[in-house]
């Protein structure tokens, strides 16, 4: 297997704003069913499932990763997948092959727009294919065409990332799952853009982008093998069991539900490093933040709390400890005012807590991450405590670039929003820290209020007689207590130097550039690729697409408007691929699926207003009963580059365009479909195109009836509480069964039910037991259908 670098959190310094390029859908052909996430599609056919390896080589702060994914077709025909994953925040993913029989398929990097319409008439020509687009900085969707009925394609990736530094360990992250997303307002009643359980809405416009369908325990497994360079001490894990091998470390997840993360410990390096390249050569350096200063005057911090659904569990178990922990280690003069899920003025630390802890005992509701921002008024640094698991990333953004003070975020959670998290923080100047359970959240308190407390020193680097140039981040950023960065630069010439880093001297050590994989993009070293993708990040920020397109494809980096695809030469089904299935993932370990579920339901449906009853969505149906959008107007698909060779390909067939369903508060979901995005769909996000001939799911018999103790949510029309005629009574309330037995042990309160409920996690090396009975793929309700989370 080959090496493959897997680095972790993007920095904090990061401003990067790699919004997902908002696609257009091809519409549904008339007569096909939206399809239904879960276990089964709707008429019973069980999804391709995933099994993924990681081998990561570590080279002081660079990890560098090799993915591959199997996709298992058990259906009897060909069909293609689509699975939406994560990858680190700062992941730099510069090469792709797919193997798919005897052929292997090497990829190409290109305009966004192009690779869609190469990959669109491979599909139509029924040969194998595969497309990597990224969505966020951290979540990608691979799709795979062409797997032969009963067979297997086998897709490898190639990334590389940093490790994060702080507090004398460095810590590498491997997400493994993308989690549910609280969707913000009300469905576009367009066609959506990709294949997720929410449809796009109008403050969400790419939701069905970065919301795939979930089920406990519904995801493949995941083995990560790691190696070392350098010398490491103290190699541990607080997610996973870590086994130690010969050449390495390994550990495994049997369902890929929840980020991995791996620390050790080792000295900051004593030197730099620089690597030769064709153009000169490029130099980097570690920088480290200097110690906090000593507090001076009283402190003023305003919090800003989550306890919506998702993080009721793992989270909370975070999320209590640390609040108490930052409230007591502040001083009587100190002021501390809330705001979230919980509101509260501005008063002595002492009295905030005694509030939370009555407050604690209610739920916290949905929790609207972009509207939390637009009405906080402060004039103090906000700490926000979070997974900020939404899925309207760019207005957060926006909101809190507005307010005018640093965020210092504190990410929560089994599997947290990592990129809109870190971009948070960098957009105002804040920090950014994540916690699991286990952490010393005393320490990670004391960091946090002196980040808040004091403002930072600059950071300077001078390069000497490297004569370094093009530095990255050509800013150098915030950096919290105890905390350090990677900085890049280009170089004229490799050649023995010093470079001085406050006060400290650094030597440089040659770095070789091995030979690259197959399938690589780029023939370029890690250092080159690292500066590629913090100038990338630079650019993406600035925001101009011919300029980041540009790069990109010079660097062989897939990013926003830039798309890895491998077409082969040899057709697998005559007359083109018409079946297709999304991969369903594990929800996530530690989260309570069933609150999850209702609430995620109950915001797609009403925009946030858990409150709102059926009479005034009756009455909201009634007024704009008969309103129907003008009908969507017809785009010829775009010439696509002929495939290679494909002589039996046939034309693309164009369907009839659809009509635009009627938009009312009750609007149907719109129906799921594979993306085909425009090069610069930003403000163009739902201009619906004529699609290939449709690929409908095969019939297939209804799937088979719950057995021993799987429960499915099944029944009548569910409203947007949750409930509905016909529901099962498990509907009505939180968890009967754990509820049971934790009353029988002599809980005394809902809120130690409801924690017993999910899994008992609070081990940090996450050994559980579960509770409640074994769950299967439920559904939630979108927009007034029934669909499985």
């Amino acid at each position: 297997m080959r090496v493959m670098s897997q680095g972790m959190v993007r920095p904090a310094w990061l401003v990067a704003f790699a919004l997902v390029v908002a696609v257009a859908a091809p519409v549904r052909a008339a007569g096909m069913l939206p399809n239904r996430m879960g276990m089964y599609t709707q008429q019973g056919a069980p999804l391709a499932m995933l099994d993924s390896k990681v081998v990561v080589r570590v080279r002081g702060p660079i990890a560098e990763a090799i993915v591959t994914q199997t996709f298992r077709n058990d259906l009897d025909r060909v069909t293609e997948a689509t699975y939406i994953f994560p990858l680190p925040v700062d992941a730099a993913v510069s090469a792709m092959e797919i193997e798919t029989g005897t052929r292997t398929i090497r990829a190409a990097i290109e305009a966004r727009e192009q690779a869609q319409h190469r990959y669109e008439s491979a599909v139509a020509a029924g040969v194998g294919a595969a497309l990597l687009d990224q969505e966020r900085p951290d979540v990608f969707t691979q799709t795979v065409s062409a797997i032969p009925a009963k067979g297997t394609v086998v897709v490898t990736l190639r990334f590389d990332t940093v490790a994060r530094y702080q507090g004398g360990r460095w810590e590498l992250v491997l997400p493994m799952v993308v989690a549910p997303r609280y969707v913000p307002g009300t469905a576009s009643g367009r066609p959506t853009t990709g294949t997720g359980r929410a449809p796009d809405t109008e403050r969400a416009p790419d939701a069905s982008r970065v919301t795939p369908g979930g089920a406990p325990g519904a995801g493949g497994k995941t083995e990560v093998m790691l190696d070392f360079n350098d010398g490491v001490d103290d190699v541990t894990s607080p997610t996973h069991d870590l086994a130690k091998g010969k050449t390495g470390y390994t550990l495994r997840d049997a369902k890929s539900d929840h980020d991995a993360v791996i620390r050790w410990r080792a000295k900051l390096p004593a030197a730099g490093w620089v690597e030769s390249s064709d153009d000169g050569g490029f130099a980097a350096v570690v920088v480290e933040a200097p110690a906090a200063a000593a507090r001076k005057g009283a402190a003023r911090m305003m919090l800003v709390l989550d306890r919506s659904a998702t993080t009721r569990g793992d989270a909370d178990a975070v999320r209590r400890p640390f609040v108490r922990a930052l409230l007591s280690g502040l001083e009587a003069k100190d002021s501390v005012a809330v705001t979230g899920s919980d509101k509260l003025d501005w008063r002595a630390p002492d009295q905030v807590l005694r509030a939370l802890e009555d407050m604690w005992g209610k739920p916290g509701g949905a929790f609207d991450l972009t509207k939390v921002l637009q009405q906080t008024r402060s004039d103090a640094p906000l700490v926000l405590v979070s997974d900020g698991l939404v899925a309207d990333d760019r207005a957060v953004l926006a909101a809190a670039a507005k307010l005018g003070v640093p965020i210092h975020v504190v990410g929560i959670g089994p599997a947290p929003n990592r990129g809109l998290l870190t971009q948070l923080a960098a957009t105002t100047g804040g920090t950014v820290r994540f916690a699991t359970v286990g952490d010393d959240l005393s320490a990670l308190a004391r960091d946090v209020v002196a980040d808040a407390a004091s403002q930072p020193d600059p950071l300077s680097i001078t390069w000497g007689t490297l004569l370094a140039h093009d530095v990255v981040p050509a800013t150098l950023p915030r950096l919290g207590a105890g905390q350090a960065m990677l900085v890049v630069a280009k170089v004229k010439k490799v050649q023995a130097a010093n470079a001085r880093v406050r006060g400290d001297v650094f030597g440089f050590v040659s770095v070789t550039t091995p030979k690259p994989p197959d399938g690589a993009t780029t023939p370029r070293g890690s250092l080159a690729r690292r500066w590629s993708k913090l100038k990338l990040d630079e650019l993406v920020a600035a925001g101009n697409v011919k300029t980041i397109t540009e790069h990109s494809l010079q660097h062989g980096l897939v990013s926003p408007y830039t798309s890895m695809v491998a077409i082969g030469d040899e057709v697998v089904v005559k007359g083109g691929v018409k079946h297709s299935v999304p991969v369903t993932v594990s929800v996530p370990e530690g989260m309570r699926w069933q609150l999850v579920k209702r609430e995620i339901t109950v915001a797609s449906k009403l925009d946030g207003n858990l409150n709102r009853d059926k009479d005034e969505r009756k009455v909201a149906d009634k007024k704009n009963k008969g309103k129907q959008e003008p009908p969507a107007k017809k785009e010829p698909y775009a010439k696509a580059p002929p495939v290679q060779p494909a002589p039996t390909q046939k034309p693309v067939k164009k369907a009839p365009t659809e009509k635009a369903p009627t938009t009312t508060t009750t609007a149907p979901v719109a129906e799921p479909v594979r993306p085909r995005p425009h090069a610069d769909s930003r403000d163009d996000r739902h201009a619906p195109v004529v699609a290939p001939e449709p690929r409908q799911p095969a019939p297939a018999p209804a799937p088979p009836p719950p057995t021993g103790s799987t429960i499915t949510d099944m029944g009548g029309e569910i409203d947007g509480s949750g409930k509905g005629e016909g529901a099962s009574p498990r509907d009505e309330e939180e968890d009967p069964v754990s509820r049971d037995s934790v009353a029988k042990a002599g809980a005394s309160s809902d809120d130690e039910a409801e924690d017993y409920e999910m899994v008992m996690s609070s081990s940090s090396q996450r050994r559980r037991t579960r509770l409640s009975l074994s769950l299967g793929g439920g559904l939630a309700v979108v927009n007034g259908e029934a669909a499985p989370l």
